[in-house]
């Protein structure tokens, strides 16, 4: 298995998840210059999957998908061409914010989020197993994984805002951190009934991968939840500076977590 593989779908389902992130605040003002930093650096997350598919994808990895530029104009395989349409939604929606056009930047956004539906199923083909509902499985995965470490992230970025600028109300990045929490326990959720119902699951992470499964739940649910949930105590008396430091180690745990997950995924065809 290829590291760029894991690596082109670690990037794209973040991508989408740090454009899926910012819905809780696409309509607050203050978190508007945010919300466009965000934007670009969901274009560099997508750009930067889209040039490393060719790679990712190599001659001896699925050579019924189409490779090099076929793959960029083809509904096959792992829909490459996806990422770049959305890198273009990314300049739509920070250029519609930043000339103050905010109904037109919401319903860019939100189509940006629809259409992220599409890449991250691209990255749910590649990996092993080609059941309809495998695939889907994965992608619900996917989408969720790269929401929960979008969400994280977008709560430790928005942090940064509330240090530069004096006065912003505290209402946006308890928003972000309701969400965070929402995400990850959803993603949890998905976890344990992908280990009750998937065939072969409890088999395979509860035996020879049990330490990937045990990086993969320390890093990826109980970590996150734990220190998102002491932002909570840090927000009551508006010290945001200790908020944003503790959104520092959980972007840490949860990018390792996510990570765990997309290599499992890529090594055993099991949505975790």
């Amino acid at each position: 298995m290829r590291l760029s593989l894991v690596f082109y779908a670690y990037l794209a389902r973040m991508a989408v998840g740090t454009l899926w992130a910012l819905v809780p605040v696409m309509r607050m003002r203050p978190a508007e210059r945010h919300l466009r930093f965000q934007t670009v650096l969901a274009l560099a997350l997508a750009g930067g999957a889209a040039a490393l598919y060719s790679s990712a994808i190599g001659d001896d990895f699925r050579p019924e998908f189409p490779r090099g530029w076929a793959a960029f104009t083809s509904l096959s395989g792992g829909l490459p061409w996806t990422l770049v349409v959305l890198c273009a939604l990314c300049l739509g929606i920070n250029a519609a914010y930043g000339t103050y056009r905010r109904r037109l930047g919401v319903a860019t956004l939100l189509a940006a989020c629809a259409f992220g539906l599409l890449p991250v199923l691209g990255t749910a083909r590649l990996a092993p197993g080609d059941a309809g509902w495998q695939v889907a499985g994965r992608t619900a995965g996917g989408l969720l994984g790269g929401v929960a470490m979008g969400g994280v992230n977008d709560a430790m970025i928005l942090g940064h805002f509330y240090l530069m600028i004096k006065g912003l109300p505290l209402e946006a990045l308890q928003r972000t951190g309701v969400w965070c929490v929402s995400v990850v326990l959803a993603r949890a959720v998905g976890f344990g009934l992908v280990l009750l119902f998937w065939p072969g699951a409890q088999e395979v992470l509860l035996g020879r991968e049990i330490i990937w499964t045990a990086w993969r739940v320390a890093f990826g649910f109980v970590g996150p939840l734990a220190l998102i949930w002491m932002t909570r105590d840090a927000l009551k008396f508006r010290h945001t500076q200790a908020a944003t430091g503790i959104l520092y180690v959980a972007i840490f745990f949860m990018l390792m977590g996510e990570l765990a997950a997309t290599w499992l995924e890529f090594r055993i065809g099991i949505a975790v």
